[in-house]
């Protein structure tokens, strides 16, 4: 169905089909209760072990960081900010996490969205190997957010390391949807997929090797 200002309106099936090969090569459509690591090559350990973003979109800056065990990263286009961005790529750093399953933060993420949203849609949970690392997948939506007039809708790709655990999500903020899917145009969707499939964690001298011509920021 066509949309003004050269956007398309996704049911939500479509749209999950159309965002769930991301460089993510699928061992199973459930993971309830597997950890990342489960059925995948061995994991190394390396100092200079890293998340690259090759596709990472241009002209685009650090909006805001939070240390500690786990650090938080957050980007926006310019001209966005923090509280009314309508595009945003959020980057956590779990170090020495190894051991939970897969699915704990896809349940966190999912239980946050029903706690801050009138109707939520979840996509199917994917989980694979990225760049020979244990990886997983997923899609959440929020029809209406309760704290603003609002609709969110919400890409994410989980990578496991050596002993951290990145989680790599591309969001938007749209008009309030219902089972018609959120009013995304087409561009954003492929950008999207660009941006999560090219994204890996790598480490120089291995077999997890870093993608050439990397510009993308490093934490």
């Amino acid at each position: 169905m066509g949309g003004r200002n050269g956007f398309r309106v996704f049911s939500l099936a479509a749209l999950i089909v159309a965002v769930t090969a991301v460089g993510v090569h699928a061992q199973s459509d459930s993971a309830a209760g597997q950890h990342l690591g489960r059925n995948a090559p061995a994991r190394e350990t390396s100092p200079d072990e890293h998340l690259a973003m090759p596709a990472f979109p241009s002209n685009w800056t650090q909006a805001t960081v939070q240390s500690g065990s786990i650090e938080i990263y957050e980007y926006l286009p310019q001209g966005q900010s923090p509280t009314t961005w309508t595009d945003k790529i959020t980057l956590e750093v779990h170090h020495d996490t190894y051991t939970l399953p897969v699915d704990i933060y896809q349940r966190r993420a999912l239980g946050q969205m029903r706690e801050n949203c009138d109707g939520v849609f979840e996509g199917n949970l994917q989980t694979g190997v990225n760049n020979g690392y244990p990886a997983a997948y997923w899609t959440l939506g929020c029809k209406r957010s309760r704290t603003g007039d609002y609709g969110e809708t919400r890409y994410t790709k989980a990578i496991q390391g050596g002993v951290t655990l990145y989680l790599l999500s591309r969001s938007w903020r749209t008009p309030i949807y219902g089972d018609e899917g959120p009013p995304l145009p087409p561009q954003a969707i492929q950008e999207a997929r660009d941006f999560l499939g090219s994204s890996v964690v790598c480490a120089s001298g291995g077999v997890h090797p870093c993608p050439a011509g990397d510009k993308s920021p490093r934490p």
